[in-house]
């Protein structure tokens, strides 16, 4: 991904292409396209990072969600920024002539080699699944408190939504 993004800006920056009179980079989506490529891919080194301190931590068992995150995020994001540096190219991002195409390809068959991404996202979603009756009273709780200190404060009457149907009136 990395890679791609400097080949990106490589192509955006050329003072040879200048569609409608203006270099890629003037042109209101590029910059977007790189600002966006470069939040990802730090986004990714950060659940990489992530994943490798948990399992130097507590071990790779215990860092099943990390993993799986790492997983399925990295190579989603690598393809995307490299499709971005592809479409910067148009015709020619799909040639011999860059790394892009080829590197798009490794990419998608790295997806494939653990599993697809639908495997690791059933499971991260199982697992978290697990967690819906503690979030749930969690949140039940916090509910139960504000409720308590609106009335304590006077912000708000026991009845609730008095206050809105009051503002709705005014």
């Amino acid at each position: 991904a990395e890679v791609a993004l400097d080949w990106m800006l490589l192509r955006v920056n050329d003072e040879r292409k200048k569609p409608f009179g203006k270099l890629l980079r003037e042109h209101g989506v590029i910059l977007e396209w790189i600002a966006k490529s470069r939040m990802e891919i730090d986004a990714a080194r950060l659940v990489v990072l992530n994943a490798a301190h948990k399992m130097d931590l507590l071990g790779p068992k215990k860092a099943l969600k990390e993993i799986a995150q790492a997983k399925v995020l990295t190579p989603q994001t690598a393809l995307t920024v490299i499709d971005r540096a592809i479409q910067s190219y148009g015709g020619a991002g799909v040639c011999q002539d860059t790394p892009l195409a080829s590197s798009w390809a490794g990419i998608r068959t790295l997806r494939l080699a653990d599993g697809p991404d639908e495997v690791h996202l059933q499971q991260m979603g199982r697992n978290e699944n697990r967690r819906g009756k503690e979030a749930t009273d969690k949140i039940r709780r916090q509910q139960a408190r504000t409720a308590e200190l609106m009335i304590k404060y006077g912000t708000r009457t026991a009845e609730p939504g008095a206050r809105i149907r009051h503002a709705a009136k005014m």
